[in-house]
């Protein structure tokens, strides 16, 4: 739905016009409304000699001012449009939204700080402020507040108990609060919580959702696949995935680097040459000898096809190369029937 523009920087100069030259000064420099970072408390009061507290109740009882003479101005109609296109789209948004996304939102062509400040101003906009679980957010539900920390503290527990991502429709499942909330604006909110490359949700320690480094990539693309790769396929999946990862993009992804890369990290196991898969998979790590002798250990004696059939499944070899394993006395032995053993010291 197209929303109606607004000219922010023209109507919040035109609504603090009645102002003192210091009060207008310090509202200008704490909202930003020079296009410039807003001013912390301290700067302020370093700049007119008085102290932070000083500079919080000036603006806080100047915003009161203006709220009380925005209702007898000619301004009172367009600032009531605005607010009424920050409730609206809030509304939309499910009535909570991260603050940066919903500064994009409305912004226009404008200045984000002229919109925060009139976010600000209007009284049925409540903000919760950043910590280490969630992003700042806007609500027009009080219970929001409270509500939606809650809920993502709760949501980080269930990915910790859960230990895998899920899609969207399993998530909504456990959500017991207000549903008035949209999930998806839940989310966005949670600074621990992030969308994996094929659209479900995780937690951002978690490789598989925010891969850092090219072995974490690595593991995705096998992931991804399904499949043993060779370390040259493993780097082009990379590449293909790169702009649907959270994570920063490696410019550079050599088959090469991979396959160093591939090599120090327990979790691949070389499958065959330059081809390799997880160790979740259920690969054994080894040679191709060494992993003979582990099927043997698991099954004791097996007749030669036995042996080939378990052996391809764990290494993409030559079956020549499983029978040539096989002649190694010194490891293997076979009986009448011809079943294999492992030779016993």
């Amino acid at each position: 739905m197209h929303m109606k523009s607004f000219p922010y920087e023209k109507i919040s100069f035109q609504v603090i016009s009645h102002l003192d030259p210091r009060t207008k000064d310090i509202v200008v420099r704490r909202f930003g409304l020079e296009d410039e970072e807003p001013f912390t408390l301290e700067r302020i009061g370093e700049k007119h000699g008085i102290t932070r507290e000083r500079v919080r109740q000036i603006v806080e009882g100047a915003m009161e001012d203006i709220r009380e003479n925005i209702t007898e101005s000619r301004a009172k109609d367009v600032v009531e449009d605005i607010f009424e296109r920050f409730e609206e789209n809030l509304k939309e948004e499910g009535h909570v939204k991260r603050e940066d996304l919903l500064l994009e939102n409305l912004r226009n062509d404008s200045s984000p700080f002229h919109v925060l400040f009139f976010l600000n101003l209007g009284d049925q906009f409540l903000r919760q402020k950043e910590t280490d679980l969630h992003h700042p957010f806007w609500t027009t539900k009080e219970e929001a507040l409270e509500t939606v920390p809650e809920f993502l503290q709760e949501l980080h527990e269930y990915f910790e108990d859960k230990k895998e991502a899920l899609p969207m429709e399993e998530l909504r499942s456990i959500y017991k609060n207000s549903k008035a909330i949209a999930f998806s604006s839940l989310l966005e909110i949670s600074k621990r919580v992030a969308k994996t490359h094929d659209g479900k949700w995780g937690l951002k320690q978690w490789p598989e959702v925010h891969p850092k480094t090219i072995r974490d990539k690595a593991f995705l693309a096998l992931k991804h696949t399904g499949k043993p790769l060779h370390f040259r396929e493993v780097a082009e999946v990379i590449k293909g995935l790169q702009s649907r990862l959270s994570s920063k993009i490696h410019k550079n992804i050599l088959p090469q680097t991979v396959h160093n890369e591939l090599i120090k990290d327990q979790r691949f196991v070389l499958v065959g040459r330059g081809k390799y898969g997880l160790i979740e998979w259920g690969f054994l790590p080894g040679t191709v000898k060494e992993v003979m002798v582990e099927i043997l250990k698991e099954n004791g004696g097996l007749n030669k096809d036995a042996v080939i059939e378990k052996t391809l499944l764990q290494r993409h070899v030559k079956e020549s190369t499983i029978l040539l394993n096989l002649q190694d006395r010194g490891t293997f032995l076979r009986d009448e029937s011809g079943k294999y053993y492992l030779k016993r010291f």
